[in-house]
């Protein structure tokens, strides 16, 4: 038996492999296709995308082998790496460098091996895509083509990987932006916000009015950037999944009384009322982050009091069957178009922007309200009628005895 030499940028090669994250990953089926179609073409009970590592060769897809890898040393597709051209052996007997190689003589019996080289970019193979057979044999011209094009379509799958690795990596960068950014502005915008509000709670009768209404337009402003630090904060921790849920069982009819008494004012900010409506039975119980639940709830009646009409109602209710309870949101408003349901729930998303008049909003309360929702294993919803009215709900299972 004879070992294949190693490729002259072998480091180059092995850095590449690494690079993907691929070695020692489950099973594809995008992988596992190649493999059967590879298979099936070449009429070959065996058939392996093989990725040649330093001391091993490992398979991501073996139609038709139990193994997942074997030593590089005695790897057939060690030898196949060496050159671009589809490396064939039509009888390992005849073979001195496989004559007595282990995979030869021992299962699984290797007596021909065709093996298309993965050219990752030029001069680096990663490995092969490779068929096998217990019988000396050969492949027409066609067989070949075909496994050649069906390599390609490996190193394809293989560079949309990378690709999407280097686009994962970018979002996290971003996120970790954002985070940083978001906790920067906090801190002194609400230092602002509390400072202007010292401000407007010493103003005398004998103040400027002039003054006063530059201090309530600066305490409203301080105010809107906040909330829109706040929700781009928890928009990037919902994205990295480091948001922390502290769980508890929590009474229905509580949670959406007190959304209520936080939101009314609100609601009188945009001349419209809110009613509040319980039709849960007595001392029903969610397991829930209250907190958290409240931000749901605010965002919901805050994006209906920003599109109801003046003099119009708000309408909070809470309903709890069937093992759930279902909190629901409902206004009177110009409703969603049918065109625009589609994105409601995507991130810095705003539906009817240009009717929103009354306090322009950041386009990820519904994003943020989606997630926090399904964290705690319910599901969220809307039914829209233009012109009639539009309501969202959301669920939250029941807290167990």
């Amino acid at each position: 038996m004879i070992s294949a030499p190693l490729p002259d940028v072998d480091e180059q090669r092995l850095v590449r492999l690494r690079e993907l994250g691929i070695l020692d990953t489950l099973e594809e089926e995008a992988y596992d296709d190649l493999t059967m179609l590879a298979a099936q073409i070449c009429q070959t009970p065996i058939a392996l995308v093989s990725l040649v590592d330093r001391d091993r060769q490992w398979f991501k897809s073996h139609h038709g082998l139990a193994a997942r890898e074997t030593p590089r040393d005695i790897a057939f597709c060690a030898h196949a790496i060496l050159d671009d051209k589809l490396f064939v052996i039509n009888d390992s007997a005849n073979d001195v460098r496989f004559r007595d190689n282990p995979l030869a003589v021992g299962a699984p019996f290797v007596k021909f091996y065709a093996g298309a080289p993965l050219i990752f970019e030029p001069g680096i193979r990663l490995g092969t895509l490779c068929v096998i057979d217990s019988r000396a044999r050969s492949l027409s011209p066609e067989q070949e083509r075909a496994l050649g094009a069906l390599a390609r379509q490996v190193v394809s799958q293989l560079k949309l990987r990378l690709r999407i690795k280097e686009l994962q990596q970018l979002d996290h960068a971003k996120d970790d932006f954002i985070s940083m950014v978001s906790h920067e502005l906090r801190t002194p915008l609400t230092a602002i916000s509390g400072a202007v509000a010292i401000l407007q709670a010493q103003l005398t009768e004998a103040s400027s009015p002039h003054a006063a209404n530059l201090l309530a337009i600066a305490h409203r402003n301080s105010d809107r950037l906040i909330v829109l630090v706040n929700d781009i904060l928890d928009a990037a921790k919902l994205q990295s999944g480091k948001i922390e849920l502290h769980l508890e069982s929590v009474d229905a009819a509580a949670l959406a009384t007190q959304a209520g008494d936080m939101n009314r004012a609100y609601c009188d900010t945009c001349n419209c009322t809110l009613a509040v409506a319980i039709h849960c039975a007595p001392n029903t119980t969610v397991r829930a982050d209250p907190q958290r639940i409240q931000q749901v709830l605010s965002n919901l009646i805050s994006n209906a009091a920003k599109f109801s009409r003046k003099g119009d109602t708000v309408e909070l209710a809470v309903d709890g069957a069937n093992g759930e309870v279902r909190f629901s949101v409902t206004d009177h408003g110009p409703g969603i178009p049918a065109d625009a349901q589609d994105r409601l729930f995507k991130r810095f998303s705003q539906i009817n922007a240009h009717a929103n008049e009354k306090l322009p909003g950041t386009g990820l309360g519904l994003n943020i309200s989606k997630q926090l929702v399904e964290l705690h294993g319910g599901t969220i919803g809307f039914e829209s009628i233009p012109e009639e009215h539009t309501t969202f709900y959301f669920t939250l299972p029941r807290a167990r005895d």
